[in-house]
């Protein structure tokens, strides 16, 4: 991510815009690539561009997309919104995690799993995003923030053989 990418997410963050209309705004990115474009395009007017965002996005964020249209940095807001929802997070004290697993752990697990997360980086919520990996042969893979803890059969053995090809 981009350093503008990132002081826009803040910018968005401190005008405390709702988060439905940042997510609805997102979705007409994605699911309508051609208004990226046309807002993107440098033959298109300002003018233009403006009239076509109160036409289509919410209220509560027109000002903002005229402004990142005005400045020409429309062509990042993709990167814009994922750092917002990310810089949200951060301020929310949310951290975001996954769990890749060949056999998927009891509720039980899964709770020690974010209590040691919300322990390690000092988060009062963890989001864990769960997914089956038959790849791993067994265990599991947890990854938050930059750090990974890899206790899967695969990631043993690699280490194993790491260590033996060394001496």
């Amino acid at each position: 991510m981009t350093e503008t990418s990132i002081n826009y997410a803040k910018a968005l963050y401190g005008l405390s815009v709702p988060g439905e209309a940042i997510c609805e705004t997102g979705r007409i990115f994605k699911n309508t690539p051609e208004i990226g474009k046309m807002l993107e395009n440098p033959l298109v007017s300002l003018k233009e561009k403006e009239q076509v965002i109160e036409r289509i996005f919410p209220q509560e964020m027109k000002s903002f997309l005229k402004v990142t249209c005005k400045y020409q940095k429309i062509d990042r807001i993709g990167e814009i919104l994922e750092a917002y929802d990310a810089y949200s997070r951060e301020q929310k004290g949310i951290l975001k995690a996954e769990l890749l697993y060949v056999t998927r752990p009891a509720e039980e697990q899964e709770n020690k799993m974010k209590e040691f997360l919300r322990s390690q980086f000092s988060a009062r919520e963890v989001e864990l995003t769960l997914t089956e990996d038959k790849s791993l042969v067994g265990g599991f893979v947890l990854r938050a923030g930059d750090r990974e803890y890899d206790w899967s059969l695969i990631g043993r053995y690699k280490k194993l053989k790491q260590k033996l090809t060394r001496r």
